[in-house]
């Protein structure tokens, strides 16, 4: 294909949003929002919803890695389009569970398992592939589609369920997959090499080194996965990530239960957990600042917010104040959201970037799985959220505390067998 006068990245980041925008919000907030009707037509516990939004978190990190190299192998445009038609198949065998294994066999392993492949992993890997100077902004600007199209889901959600059921929404949401898949197909490029150009436009190789110079990034073939995973700050960071990813889960499985537990209507609750998703379109697009300043210190920044908001939750008992709590939330999560991806790309260089990232979604899943389970049992045995409210500050506060302490890693502090073994590992 000739080369294009005109930089494809920013069209293309336009096409990622609209595919990572409707590919995850409409799955990830319909759950936890459709929640009280399914558990009154299924008989199911909230301990057992949140054990299936926990599997169907872990399913789709534990997949990550497969994702990380199927990217690499195959490219980011046939992974979208095949994930999206497979997680089609999921959402419409959601709209058919009549129990409690098929909702786990459907959303929680079916779902999971194939729109991963569609999703964040492709998304954060085209800014990183596409973009150097401008990555942390591109990366917010797709990544805003879930805060701005989530909140839109939800009233889309309450009104279905108004005149319809929530299986007509996973229905919906079956078809609009399939049309995710037609766009990736006819426009995604997987980078600008392929179109003849080079990242964020650039004149010429020598201009995209020495921004990257410039930046301290690294550049070109960078880290190889098998090593940027042999250093402590790939596992500092998966800390990190704790930080940010574990209260969103448990607001996401528990936020329309909590809020109605303090006597507030299904609209109030839609509008209280749509403002904390809106909000961090906020947060995203303040992710730009970790192209100013070093992302782990705007990592550190946001964790600290999005902590805040969760000890504010903790003690909410009014919409104005629930309102407080889910801003700073929305907030530091989409910062947090941005400056982690911005962090690993830096670190490792984009060779390295689906893999590692890929293997950190696994590591962390496996967390995110077990934290609304818990957060459902807290409940069931005391009848309140409180000790879920307060783990979830204490993990943001030693998140933060790593992420202002974290520096770059040399390439010193990779065994020289450990780097002569890892120079055929997966990239």
């Amino acid at each position: 294909m000739p080369p294009l006068r005109r930089f494809y990245g920013w069209p293309l980041v336009a096409v990622a949003w609209v595919l990572y925008g409707f590919g995850v919000a409409p799955a990830f907030y319909s759950w936890g929002f459709f929640l009280p009707e399914l558990i009154a037509e299924l008989g199911i516990s909230r301990t057992q919803s949140g054990q299936i939004f926990g599997v169907y978190a872990f399913v789709g990190a534990a997949v990550a890695p497969l994702v990380g190299w199927t990217l690499g192998r195959f490219g980011i445009r046939w992974m979208i389009t095949a994930g999206s038609l497979a997680a089609a198949v999921g959402f419409w065998l959601t709209s058919r569970a009549d129990s409690v294994l098929g909702l786990y066999l459907s959303f929680a392993i079916v779902t999971a398992a194939t729109h991963a492949f569609a999703t964040l992993l492709p998304a954060q890997t085209l800014a990183s592939n596409w973009f150097l100077k401008n990555r942390a902004l591109a990366m917010g600007i797709i990544l805003t589609a879930g805060g701005i199209v989530g909140p839109l889901w939800l009233q889309l959600d309450a009104w279905l369920l108004e005149h319809y059921s929530w299986r007509t929404g996973w229905v919906l949401i079956s078809g609009l997959s399939v049309v995710l898949a037609g766009i990736a197909a006819l426009l995604v490029r997987d980078r600008p090499e392929d179109l003849g150009q080079l990242q964020d436009g650039a004149a010429s190789e020598d201009e995209v080194r020495r921004t990257a110079a410039k930046l301290g990034a690294e550049h070109g073939g960078g880290w190889t996965a098998s090593e940027a995973m042999r250093t402590p700050q790939f596992y500092l960071m998966v800390l990190c990530g704790l930080g940010y990813a574990m209260p969103w889960f448990v607001l996401n499985a528990h936020g329309r239960l909590h809020l109605q537990d303090l006597g507030m209507s299904t609209q109030v609750a839609a509008a209280i957990l749509g403002s904390m998703v809106l909000v961090s379109t906020l947060g995203r697009l303040g992710g730009f600042i970790a192209d100013r300043i070093r992302p782990t210190k705007a990592l550190g920044i946001a964790l600290v917010v999005e902590a805040a908001g969760c000890a504010i939750l903790l003690v909410a008992r009014t919409p104005p104040l629930a309102y407080t709590a889910v801003i700073a939330i929305g907030l530091g999560f989409g910062l947090s959201y941005i400056s982690i991806a911005a962090a690993f790309s830096s670190f490792f260089g984009r060779k390295a970037f689906a893999t590692t990232t890929g293997t950190r979604f696994l590591i962390g899943g496996v967390f995110n799985a077990i934290t609304p389970a818990l957060a459902g049992m807290a409940y069931e045995r005391t009848g309140s959220y409180a000790l879920a409210f307060i783990g979830l500050v204490a993990i943001g506060i030693v998140g933060a505390t790593v992420a202002f302490t974290l520096r770059p890693p040399q390439r010193g502090a990779v065994a020289p067998a450990v780097v002569a073994a890892s120079g055929a590992g997966p990239g």
